[in-house]
């Protein structure tokens, strides 16, 4: 019996999703329809913890904006906020997912009015930027220079 319980354990690691794969996704999913699809399937290889939930959160989001009819864009995005503000409220102190929420918030329309959390999210992430891994500080730092939230004081602090 504990052979059974190793293959699966095994194959569940194997086939899925690692943090670079899912981010490297992520950065260009919001670009076309397909790459949304794309982002989205990846983040159902994802596994059940709160960075994951964060990352399938803003999967249904970034499907949500390719979606035909209201209901259904409203129904994904409203979803997908629900994940992303679940890790942010389990997880208050992780940086990655703040930053996915802060890019997700960002990139969507004002008339969504899923913006609150921009300046909150992006303060946090300054704050605790000096302990960070290198890939994640690098990510932090190439998004804040083309994002519209950070300022060039801000980016600064990135350094």
């Amino acid at each position: 019996m504990n052979w059974i319980t190793i293959v699966c354990f095994g194959l569940s690691v194997f086939f899925q999703t690692s943090t670079p794969v899912i981010r490297e996704v992520f950065e260009g999913a919001g670009d076309t329809a397909t790459k949304a699809e794309a982002f989205y399937t990846q983040s159902l290889k994802l596994g059940d913890d709160d960075l994951s939930n964060a990352y399938k959160g803003a999967a249904l989001i970034t499907k949500g904006k390719y979606e035909k009819g209201i209901k259904n864009k409203k129904a994904l995005i409203v979803k997908g906020a629900g994940l992303l503000d679940k890790a942010v409220e389990n997880k208050p102190k992780d940086v990655e997912i703040r930053l996915v929420r802060l890019i997700i918030q960002e990139h969507l329309p004002t008339i969504v009015k899923y913006k609150s959390n921009l300046q909150e999210d992006k303060n946090m992430i300054i704050s605790h930027y000096a302990n960070q891994s290198v890939d994640l500080k690098k990510w932090i730092s190439t998004y804040a220079k083309q994002s519209t939230v950070f300022t060039a004081e801000d980016r600064k602090k990135l350094l």
